[in-house]
């Protein structure tokens, strides 16, 4: 039997530690006290301790059991004293020893580890990795984060990494943050792709003029791959890789030698408005004009007074070159202004991917489909950051891929814990540290902070001690143009947005902080998630990306995923391939508005085909004819006034059916209009405030769950302060006095609502005006953009009454709906 005997010297004792045959756990624990004697320390009394019981024993059994032993290791830490002791018996009795590096956990618990240099760092001191993995789940069970097992798992992983537990506990507490700590990956550059020189390609000198004198990595293999010999492309790239300059290339190349004009096309009037104003100041010096084309956008104005927010725009399709949305485009062409468009030589289609999103994907894939078969000599130069199945979307439109994997510039990903409080506080310091750093190139870095709504926008902008902005679809145009002005030129440090940024509108930002992992009320998709963190990091103005992820650990959506695992999915994980779904009211709705251009079954059935979620052609004829928006005549194919009225003003079919009924039914205009469009982006200007008052977490929207019945009823108001109170009861006297029995939940606030603000609107009363109205009287907010947006819907819907009230002979109908047409208007 071999023996060994672990001392280990504590405070006003000596533990001795059997370990027999090799275990690494003691059979019981000596306790020895030592006292002074002439011949120096030795033994006083010696206790055995086994389990529960407790023996005493004479002292001279510890020498005993001491000079058994195969060996004698002592800890090497430990109480200083007792072991300077326990050292001068050993030798007074000659007994041979050796110090030892144990794990102070291990050692306390009767186990014996030995650690070195390559051990986990704690406290000072060297512990096993068992323990030091037992000792951090114990901090995250015992904090206020819960975490899912593979948050924890990959804090295990990081400890392994760094070996260092004293770190990984500031981990779990953001008041002190490492880098190091919280890099979760590297994305590195490339720079293996053979660029090209702009002076040997065969181009027009004055679009070489504007051009840089090397090409990027995505756009030399694109020049590889045929731009310049008008091939389609497919261009799939990360962003701020330089694929909106590939789409130019081609595009410019091609009005310069007399082959037709460029559509620029963009899913966002945000994005639209800002590479109009870049492609104006660009190619105006080159003779060219550039025209916007995003929809009918007649509000903006009150009567009489001033312009709307194009007033000062170019938006002639007698340009050379139209920068839309894809409705706009699309509204053209079923409106009839196929003809009038004249020679196209390009089009290019930005963010291509948007082809798979379920309410605009179908409307996107019937534009292409048309636009293909209008101009089949046309170049087609389609653009996407994130497409999972590359190759099958390029068959699909009938193009070459070009793709490149690489970022332009290295990319570092951070993961990081916190709750709200937490987030902000990092936040902060983030954004501040990184407009402190300028880049080899001269740049300040500047961020971008994604958050899930906003009203959130503009609490974080406000609640930052570094000038912020608050960026979104519901500001004024002019609003939205000064932000990206003062960004671009680095006055504004931070801009905090939703996910409007993510589809491209280009802020030159070195750092994306994901304050959170939803977007209204949803999680974040993968593909949204690699758009976002896309925008970090530009080849032209940084020399590396950041971006960080903040998760709230435990933080759920329902009963599904929480946050940190959700954080996990995303870094971890790849896009999923695209998938175009195949829904028959929206094939209906794309025969009925190919129908429209072309009136011959055949071609119909041709630009079907071309569709990637086309289905039966003549199947969707059949329904059209039977639902009455069609009329066929052999292999002739018109629509009826009602099909072309449904598919010029963008209607779906349960839309004109309430159209219909209403004007049969003898309702007003007005009363129509609130069936098919009513608005609900109202806020209380007060939320917090008003929750703070009545104990309870209320909606900001009104309009949204149980926000009427939280903040309206008796009880609520008397708790809230008169100025608060007074605003509400009239918000209630105005909008909650229906006597339905789902009251406030029939639906009848929000119609009377509606209705409130068209009227305002005849009254004269500019969207901003109506805003201040609003919230002097009811403490009701609401985005200009929002109220704009509503009012020109409302506007298209009173056209297409009109029309169809005149066509059914309803001239009464009619006539309501274009007085309220011309009061919207102004």
């Amino acid at each position: 039997m071999s023996l060994v005997i672990l001392i280990r010297p504590i405070r006003s004792a000596i533990e001795l530690l059997p370990l027999k045959n090799g275990s690494n756990t003691a059979s019981f624990t000596g306790n020895l006290v030592l006292r002074q004697t002439p011949k120096g320390p030795r033994p006083f009394k010696f206790r055995v301790i086994d389990g529960k019981t407790e023996d005493r024993r004479p002292p001279t059994q510890a020498v005993e059991l001491l000079r058994m032993a195969d060996l004698i290791l002592v800890a090497g830490h430990g109480d200083a004293g007792t072991k300077k002791e326990i050292i001068e018996m050993l030798d007074g009795y000659q007994l041979g020893y050796e110090q030892a590096q144990v794990c102070r956990l291990c050692i306390s618990h009767g186990r014996y580890t030995p650690v070195d240099s390559g051990s986990v760092r704690f406290r000072g001191e060297l512990i096993c990795e068992n323990c030091a993995l037992s000792e951090l789940h114990r901090e995250i069970q015992s904090c206020s984060k819960r975490m899912t097992e593979e948050g924890i798992e990959r804090l295990f992983a990081q400890l392994l990494r760094t070996r260092d537990l004293d770190r990984m506990l500031v981990l779990l507490d953001p008041k002190k943050m490492d880098r190091e700590l919280t890099l979760f990956d590297r994305v590195r550059a490339s720079g293996s792709v053979t660029l090209v020189k702009v002076h040997d390609l065969e181009l027009d000198k004055r679009l070489k003029s504007t051009l840089p004198e090397t090409l990027l990595p995505v756009q030399s293999i694109s020049i590889g791959s045929g731009l310049l010999d008008r091939k389609n492309q497919l261009v799939v790239s990360a962003t701020a890789t330089g694929k909106t300059l590939i789409g130019e290339i081609g595009g410019v190349s091609n009005i310069l030698s007399g082959r037709g004009k460029m559509l620029f096309l963009v899913p966002l009037v945000a994005l639209a408005n800002q590479k109009y104003d870049q492609f104006t100041k660009k190619y105006s010096p080159l003779g060219l004009t550039t025209a916007l084309k995003v929809g009918q956008s007649r509000i903006g104005k009150g009567k009489g007074k001033g312009k709307g927010k194009l007033g000062k725009m170019r938006t002639s399709i007698d340009s050379d070159i139209i920068v839309g949305t894809y409705e706009g485009i699309d509204h053209l062409l079923r409106s009839g202004g196929a003809k009038r468009l004249g020679d196209v030589g390009t089009v290019v289609m930005d963010e291509v991917h948007m082809i798979e999103d379920p309410e605009r994907g179908p409307r996107l894939d019937g534009l292409i489909a048309r636009l293909r078969h209008l101009y089949p000599q046309c170049q087609f130069i389609y653009l996407s950051a994130t497409v999972g199945n590359p190759g099958w979307l390029a068959d699909g439109l009938g193009s070459k891929l070009v793709e490149y994997e690489e970022r332009p510039v290295p990319l570092e990903r951070h993961l990081l814990f916190g709750g709200p409080s937490e987030k902000l506080r990092l936040i902060n310091q983030l954004a501040k540290e990184e407009y402190n750093r300028k880049s080899s190139k001269g740049f300040r870095g500047q961020t971008i902070v994604f958050t899930n709504s906003r009203r959130n926008c503009h609490k974080l902008s406000d609640a930052l001690q570094i000038r912020a902005a608050a960026y979104h679809g519901g500001l004024p145009y002019s609003e939205r143009r000064r932000i990206e002005e003062g960004f671009a030129n680095g006055r504004i440090p931070v801009v905090v947005t939703t996910a409007a940024l993510a589809a491209g509108v280009d802020f030159p930002a070195s750092q994306v902080i994901f304050e959170g992992l939803t977007m209204g009320i949803e999680w974040l998709k993968q593909g949204e998630f690699l758009q976002m963190q896309g925008r970090a990091g530009r080849p032209d103005y940084h020399d590396r990306g950041i971006v960080v992820v903040m998760a709230e650990p435990g933080k759920r959506l329902g009963h599904g995923e929480s946050e940190d695992h959700v954080a996990f999915r995303l870094l971890r994980g790849e896009v999923p391939p695209l998938t175009v779904g195949v829904d028959e009211d929206a094939g209906l709705e794309q025969v009925l508005a190919s129908a429209i251009i072309w009136g011959e079954r055949h071609i119909i059935r041709t630009v079907d085909s071309m569709r990637l979620g086309g289905t039966d052609t003549d199947q969707l004829i059949g329904e059209l004819l039977d639902r009455g928006y069609l009329k066929v005549s052999g292999q002739r194919v018109s629509p009826t006034l009602v099909g072309r009225i449904m598919s010029t003003y963008f209607l779906n079919p349960d839309q004109v059916s309430i159209i219909k009924d209403g004007i049969n039914s003898g309702l007003e205009s007005v009363n129509i209009l609130a069936g098919l469009n009513v608005f609900d982006q109202a806020f209380f200007t007060g939320a917090d405030r008003i929750s703070a008052s009545l104990n309870v977490r209320l909606p900001s929207r009104v309009f949204q769950g149980g926000a009427m019945e939280m903040a309206l009823s008796g009880d609520s108001l008397a708790k809230l302060d008169s100025t608060t109170g007074r605003k509400l009861m009239n918000f209630a006297a105005d909008f909650l006095t229906c006597t339905c029995k789902g009251s406030p939940y029939c639906g009848c606030p929000e119609r009377k609502f509606s209705s409130k603000l068209l009227d305002m609107r005849c009254e004269g009363m500019k969207p901003v005006d109506m805003i201040d109205a609003l919230t002097q009287h009811y403490g009701i907010f609401a985005y200009p953009a929002d109220v704009i947006e509503y009012l020109e819907t409302s506007a298209r819907h009173l056209e297409a009454i009109q029309k169809l009230a005149k066509g059914q002979g309803k001239l009464e109908v009619a006539e309501q709906a274009g007085k309220l047409f011309k009061c919207i208007v102004g």
